[in-house]
């Protein structure tokens, strides 16, 4: 009977679920859509050009439905079930709301796991297909020559800096290269003003070697004129690559990224760390969601399907207006980066299950 009743759940929500996806797709692909005509109507881009900027650039979008559609297919699933008292014979029949809940929670994890997934193959590489396109074959603008603060973990475990890198050349220039132990204490820095790549190797120009001891010790500074390193791999299309945007980036790239970043300190990670943290939190909303969805429904309401889409539409703004507050909190300072990207995630979660309890009580 538990089996059957689980089954029966998990099978009922995928229907909405569809609906709402396909719902929630369509609306947010509206500005992006009309922005595809416009251009090719007033600019005369062609429309392949269009077709492929339009469908690189609706995965970033499609993330944030995957939450909206779990959201109104557990009201309109178990709004319908209030209304037909299914809930009523369920409770009479001795099972409990938290148990009804067992089929909701998985559905909702398997959405959290797939969108995550979604986000860490399709997102970072759509993006910066959208972003290539855009630049190149929409606004034909020339691809810079240089580019700019480029930090990696190179193949010999060094954390390297480049000001800019000029990829056609095979030329860096302020190249900064730093050596940590198991520890993560710094034993090397090297600087040069230059580096240029001869096709196997990186030869720096105007060099300082700067080595550290084990007990904290700074021996002198050597420089030399020309150093070549071979134990570097990466290429000057390795280097080039690091200018890739957070959201043209998967979690651990994103996150090798600050690691980089803050090794050299190069630069404030508290924005990329809230966005980082936003990787897992914005996927877990579909089990927030999800419990919010199936509690407002258990409340026996008997109001219609046009009511439950409105009452989704109501949390789902409430939710990303509190999730646009409190990232915007994080990146200024003002909330912990992990805390900001996942307030509005606590939040529901408390709300929906004191819903939950005050029904199964």
């Amino acid at each position: 009977m538990i089996r059957i009743l689980d089954r029966y759940i998990f099978t009922q929500l995928i229907g909405p679920f569809l609906f709402g996806f396909f719902l929630f797709v369509t609306i947010i692909a509206i500005d992006p859509l009309m922005s595809t005509l416009q251009s090719i109507v007033n600019e005369n881009i062609p429309m392949s050009v269009m077709g492929r900027w339009f469908l690189n650039r609706l995965p970033q979008d499609m993330i944030f439905t995957f939450p909206m559609s779990v959201l109104l297919a557990n009201l309109l699933v178990f709004g319908r079930m209030s209304k037909d008292s299914e809930t009523t014979a369920l409770r009479a029949g001795g099972t409990n709301f938290f148990r009804i809940l067992l089929p909701v929670v998985v559905f909702a994890l398997t959405i959290t796991l797939f969108s995550f997934v979604f986000n860490e193959l399709v997102v970072p590489t759509a993006n910066q297909e959208a972003r290539n396109i855009r630049r190149t074959e929409i606004m034909r603008l020339v691809e810079p020559e240089a580019s700019e603060n480029s930090v990696m973990r190179t193949s010999d475990g060094a954390f390297a800096y480049a000001r800019k890198v000029y990829e056609k050349r095979g030329l860096m220039e302020k190249v900064l290269l730093e050596y940590y132990d198991d520890k993560g204490v710094l034993e090397k820095r090297i600087s040069a003003a230059t580096a240029e790549w001869d096709g196997s190797a990186w030869v720096l120009k105007s060099v300082i070697e700067q080595s550290y001891s084990e007990t904290g010790g700074l021996a002198a500074p050597a420089t030399r004129p020309q150093m070549r390193i071979t134990t570097i791999e990466e290429s000057p299309e390795d280097f080039a690559r690091q200018s890739k945007k957070p959201n043209e980036m998967s979690y651990s790239e994103l996150k090798g990224r600050i690691e980089a970043y803050e090794r050299t300190q190069f630069m404030d990670t508290t924005e990329m760390r809230v966005g980082l943290a936003m990787k897992t939190s914005l996927p877990f909303a579909s089990f927030f969601f999800a419990i919010i969805g199936a509690s407002f429904g258990l409340t026996n309401n008997r109001s219609g399907a046009f009511i439950g889409f409105g009452v989704s539409i109501l949390i789902i703004f409430i939710y990303y207006v509190m999730m646009s507050l409190f990232t915007a909190l994080g990146k200024s300072g003002f909330l912990p980066p992990m805390l900001a990207a996942w307030a509005q995630n606590i939040i529901f979660a408390f709300v929906g299950f004191y819903i939950v309890k005050r029904i199964n009580d």
